[in-house]
């Protein structure tokens, strides 16, 4: 209960705490609008509207997505080929034929080609599920000779997905290069075992 002995103004002031309570408010409710007009001067900026137009998001996250889906699948696979030709490698050099290496060669080369045909296989399905390809031999075609960077066709996706189809070259390029390094290993396991063929035979 005010003083009756203080003046009215000086009755009616409030303390100082509640004013360091009200001003430290008012700058936290500053604060506050001045960080939600961050991402709206963030994305005004000249160089993200340009990435923007050149990497539309949904082609990022959708793309991006099916990418490390298809990477996941070529590690698998190449995983189980890797320790079928370590374990072959190892069982035919107790008794190292020629013809056993090729053998295992062209079982290895068969297997690396299926893993490649399921990965385009999966991309096809992403594009018809998506609705963005409507035909199944098209969507094949296309996912086909992009994932193999081959191009050939006049297809194209429409025309606010046009960029899928680099990320789509890239996931094929990854895992061509990851496959690339297998048959290194394979030629030179193959390899080893007709020396050791030769060497047996004449010895």
């Amino acid at each position: 209960m005010p003083d009756p002995m203080l003046p009215a103004a000086a009755a009616q002031t409030p303390p100082p705490a509640h004013e360091a309570v009200q001003a430290a408010a008012g700058v936290l409710k500053n604060g506050i609008a001045h960080l939600e007009a961050v991402p709206k001067d963030v994305e005004a900026l000249p160089l993200l509207q340009h990435m923007a137009e050149v990497l539309p998001a949904a082609d990022l996250i959708f793309g991006g997505g099916m990418l490390i889906a298809i990477m996941l699948v070529h590690a698998t696979g190449v995983r189980r080929v890797t320790s079928h030709v370590a374990r072959r490698s190892v069982a035919i050099m107790e008794r190292p034929t020629g013809w056993r290496a090729d053998l295992l060669m062209a079982s290895t080369v068969y297997w690396l080609l299926s893993l490649h045909l399921l990965e385009m296989f999966l991309w096809a399905s992403a594009l018809v599920y998506s609705g963005l390809v409507p035909d199944w031999r098209v969507a094949g075609f296309f996912a086909g000779n992009t994932y193999t960077t081959v191009g050939y066709g006049d297809f194209v996706l429409p025309q606010k997905w046009e960029m899928l189809a680099p990320i789509i070259a890239i996931s094929g390029l990854f895992t061509f290069g990851w496959s690339g390094s297998v048959l290194v290993d394979l030629v030179g396991r193959c390899q080893r075992i007709k020396d050791a063929a030769v060497q047996r035979q004449a010895s």
